[in-house]
């Protein structure tokens, strides 16, 4: 044998043994990563990468890992190799848009989204990370479509697992984005399905309400189950125009259209000290609104405090001599005990937050809450005494009024704040205006 075609032989041995030597690194890194073992496993991947450099499998399931460790740098440096060497898999797109989108470099994202669904156009949550990305981008009417494609694929795949996630995204951002009525948006949705040709990118979801009514319905019921009143009116309306006739349609119409005139009667209440007292109420904002001097994960009524304890309580049948005082003290008008009696058994839930040494017992904070017991429920006079301000004491007040409204299932909130006390309720999870509402009031002359 020549001596050239002997050092051919040995070279092909040589690449022979190192494919199967990297095969069994990855083989031994794939069962680590499914026991967990995650440093192994990148060892043994990138083992498997130095002996054969050609495969893009170990690239992926590298980058699988380290996405998983959340080394989103890395990660993507692992998939972009993967896609040099198999441009036509899907799923290294899809991943790297995971990592590109823990980076916040959306516009990246976006692109290899879109690669992905090419490639594999059944995927519904390559759909649905791309209307995640168009969101950061404010790109509202493609981040609806993405979420409305990946909604219907879901359906048709029958993946109910995921249905809450992705309905609520698509929810959540027909309710945010909205123009500023909604009466306008459902023109926009009925010119969509009066002319689809016109709008191939609505193709998908136009189809699927012609043939899917019952699913169609399903989505619209869980926007409104979960109050988002415009938006299960968009699907509602939606659905009229393809079913003209269908009885179930107009009785959830009109249902959806009470029970949106019920939140805006319950966001209308009137605030009883408001308009007489700006100058005491700004004053109270202020030092609601003022900083803790607590960490975010204390809890000021887990302990003592100079042998003094603070209580969280249900109980209306107290002293109204105390709620006096506590009113006096932040600069509200007291008022009549017959009066306030009344309001405290008329109302939903009524909270006081007591700070007890020895055998006295102060009434250092407060709230109530009005309720039509069902869907909805608005916060009134939200006190905390000036010698106990700024010790974290009105957000774990607040809180727990959330919780016990909560556990009645009530998941609608409202309350009116200051203008300084805004950002304290921000922080407690509140938002500002939703879908433009605003509060108003009528006095009484």
């Amino acid at each position: 044998m020549p001596e050239e075609d002997a050092l051919k032989l040995n070279l092909v041995n040589g690449m022979a043994t190192n494919v199967k030597s990297a095969e069994a690194y990855a083989n031994l890194g794939r069962l680590q990563s499914q026991q967990e073992q995650w440093q192994a496993a990148i060892t043994n991947y990138r083992h498997a990468i130095e002996l054969n450099p050609n495969c893009s499998w170990f690239y992926h399931h590298l980058g699988d890992i380290l996405l998983k460790q959340e080394q989103w740098q890395e990660a993507i440096i692992q998939y972009r190799r993967a896609i040099e060497l198999n441009p036509n898999f899907p799923w290294s797109y899809h991943n790297l848009g995971n990592a590109l989108l823990k980076l916040k470099s959306w516009e990246e994202a976006v692109d290899v989204y879109r690669k992905a669904i090419q490639l594999n156009a059944q995927f519904h949550w390559s759909y649905c990370n791309l209307g995640d990305a168009l969101v950061q981008q404010k790109k509202w009417d493609l981040a609806i479509t993405s979420y409305w494609n990946s909604l219907v694929i879901l359906l048709q795949t029958h993946q109910e697992q995921d249905f809450v996630i992705i309905a609520t995204k698509l929810g959540e951002t027909l309710e945010s984005c909205l123009p500023e009525t909604v009466d306008l948006a459902i023109a926009y949705y009925r010119k969509v399905i009066q002319n689809s040709q016109q709008y191939p990118e609505y193709e998908n979801t136009i189809n699927f309400l012609k043939s899917n009514l019952k699913s169609w319905i399903k989505i619209a019921d869980f926007f409104l189950h979960k109050h988002w009143m415009n938006a299960a009116l968009i699907l509602y309306s939606m659905a009229m125009e393809v079913y003209p006739d269908e009885r179930l349609i107009k009785e959830k119409l009109k249902t959806v259209f009470q029970k949106k005139k019920d939140l805006e009667k319950s966001i209308l209440l009137q605030h009883q000290n408001i308009n007489q007292n700006l100058e005491k109420w700004s004053k109270y904002d202020e030092a609601i609104a003022a900083n803790p001097t607590v960490n975010s994960s204390y809890n000021p009524l887990a302990v003592n405090q100079k042998n003094g304890q603070f209580i969280l309580s249900t109980d209306i049948d107290f002293d109204l001599n105390q709620l006096d005082q506590l009113f006096e003290a932040v600069g509200w008008m007291t008022r009549s005990h017959e009066q306030m009696k009344i309001a405290l058994e008329h109302s939903f839930l009524a909270v006081t937050l007591w700070f007890v040494k020895d055998t006295q017992k102060q009434l250092i904070g407060f709230t109530r809450a009005v309720s039509d017991h069902v869907y909805n429920a608005t916060l009134w006079d939200v006190v905390i005494h000036p010698n106990f301000q700024s010790q974290g004491l009105g957000k774990a007040l607040i809180q727990y009024t959330l919780e016990k409204l909560r556990q009645q299932n009530i998941e609608n909130i409202t309350l009116f704040a200051g203008s300084k006390a805004v950002n304290f309720y921000h922080h407690l999870g509140f938002i500002t205006d939703p879908n433009g509402i605003k509060g108003m009031f009528w006095v009484s002359p």
